[in-house]
């Protein structure tokens, strides 16, 4: 219940048909949760709660403070594994550190596979007209902003009690071109990213890759989709100067 009121308060700010849109995407990305959490369990992933796990809170505000970017896991999980490798070459071992991240990436890859998908169908939903700067003047854009909320029920107290926990998946794009073009693009790529991840996931299960270097991978590669978003598209969309 919170995370749908939160999600009505998020649209609300955004769009005048936030109604419908929040209870739209609440119900899209439970029944993606539900099938996604079944797809994990049956692949037998899980991760256990732990007390090391409040760990990832405050990281992920000191490292969402720096750029909201940063709040994603993908960041998260490997700056937690580096810092805890960088004490303990100080001889400062501290167990809040030794967390499953090798489910962790998997469930990286996974939640990005479903933001993919979800951005290419749904992405330019939300969109609305705002004037952008293009490099050289202001011109006619449109801004992009869409939440989905997504249950997971793959967390494990230490009883083997499973327990659901939301997360949050969220698009916020803008362009110069056609909104549905560029949503269709960027989630292709995110789509791919996903993909990439569980690659990496899985050859991290099977010790083929190192726990260091598939985690490093992750925010290299997500570096990549932030890079990819700055091209220019091939688009025959007239840019038009704001007036």
């Amino acid at each position: 219940m919170i995370i749908a009121i939160l999600i009505v308060i998020m649209y609300k700010c955004e769009n005048s048909k936030w109604e419908i849109l929040g209870i739209k995407d609440i119900i899209r990305g439970t029944v993606v949760g539900l099938i996604l959490s079944t797809l994990l369990n049956i692949f037998e992933i899980y991760i256990p709660l732990t007390f090391g796990m409040l760990l990832l809170v405050p990281i992920t505000v000191g490292l969402m403070s720096l750029n909201p970017k940063f709040s994603c896991f993908a960041y998260v999980i490997p700056f937690t594994y580096f810092l805890g490798e960088i004490l303990e070459t100080f001889n400062l071992f501290i167990p809040l550190f030794h967390l499953p991240y090798r489910e962790f990436i998997v469930l990286i890859g996974f939640l990005h596979l479903v933001e993919g998908i979800f951005v290419i169908k749904y992405g330019s939903e939300n969109a609305k007209a705002a004037p952008l700067f293009n490099g050289q003047a202001i011109v006619k854009g449109t801004a992009m902003k869409k939440f989905w909320p997504v249950p997971l029920v793959i967390f494990i107290t230490s009883n083997g009690t499973l327990i659901p926990l939301y997360t949050i998946l969220g698009y916020a794009d803008h362009t110069h071109y056609d909104a549905k073009e560029k949503s269709r693009y960027m989630g292709k790529m995110v789509l791919i990213y996903g993909i990439f991840v569980l690659i990496i996931g899985w050859l991290a299960f099977e010790r083929v890759l190192s726990l260091g270097l598939s985690l490093l991978m992750l925010p290299l590669g997500h570096e990549l989709i932030f890079f990819i978003n700055y091209l220019p598209l091939n688009s025959s969309t007239k840019i038009k100067k704001f007036q």
